[in-house]
């Protein structure tokens, strides 16, 4: 069931959706040189590269995931709780602790310390399992990175048994109960993850990592926005549409099995 849905969920995002259109009509083209599909799914394929790079459908897309949920500028200091969800890491003996985490990892765990310094006596949960079989859990690594970072190790707790959202919300209740914590993951994760807390009857105040769609203030004319993405037409734009398209189909799955 899982492989069907990882198999659908790259299918039916954007790059998967140009993948398609591109190889078909690039097959037809070869073994079908008379027909005129082959050309026509070639030109869909770089038509949908177009609007998926000059139309602001990543901004919209990843902004309805990022905007609910501002950034945590002063937690409240009656908060005693501060919990960072993991995201990817490698444990490998030849890197430092700061190579061994992924980008979006070390954006949750900065935010998470920067948070835990704003609130003496806090405690701080780092949660995530064995991501690849040789591996210690990810949340070994994010302890790791906080106290090299300076956090004393009797402030960390090491949730280490989750591999997904739900599971990570579900172990870090045994931890936290019914009390208020604050949840720092990436801003396009919080949507999901905040769904789940509540389920499961927690207290979440969101605080998100990885910030991105500010840069781009909401009712942007059409022209001014033009003008900053013709600065960067990059393929990171790619991504963050990637990202929203996998949080949606997430969050989907979610619904469907009652976990938010």
């Amino acid at each position: 069931m899982f492989g069907l849905k990882t198999l659908l969920e790259d299918l039916s995002s954007p790059v998967g959706l140009m993948t398609i259109l591109f190889v078909s009509g690039i097959l037809i083209r070869v073994f079908h040189r008379q027909s005129h599909i082959g050309r026509r799914l070639v030109w869909a394929g770089a038509g949908l590269y177009l609007v998926f790079l000059m139309t602001p459908l990543a901004e919209v897309s990843f902004g309805s995931l990022e905007r609910p949920f501002p950034s945590m500028l002063h937690p409240d200091a009656s908060v005693r709780t501060i919990v960072v969800l993991g995201a990817f890491g490698e444990d490998s003996p030849m890197l430092p602790v700061t190579h061994k985490l992924n980008v979006e990892s070390i954006s949750r765990m900065v935010e998470g310390i920067r948070l835990y310094r704003e609130l003496p006596g806090a405690r701080l949960i780092v949660s995530g399992g064995i991501l690849r079989r040789q591996d210690r859990p990810i949340a070994d690594l994010l302890a790791d990175f906080a106290k090299a970072m300076g956090v004393p190790n009797r402030d960390v707790v090491v949730e280490g048994l989750s591999t997904t959202t739900y599971e990570n919300l579900l172990e870090v209740k045994k931890i936290v109960g019914s009390e208020p914590f604050i949840l720092v993951t990436s801003s396009d994760h919080l949507r999901r993850a905040a769904a789940v807390a509540r389920k499961l009857e927690m207290r979440p105040l969101p605080a998100p990592a990885t910030v991105w769609v500010d840069q781009y203030p909401a009712g942007l004319s059409w022209l001014r926005w033009a003008g900053m993405v013709k600065k960067d037409m990059s393929t990171e734009r790619f991504s963050y549409l990637q990202r929203a398209h996998r949080e949606f189909l997430g969050y989907l799955w979610y619904w469907i099995l009652g976990r938010v």
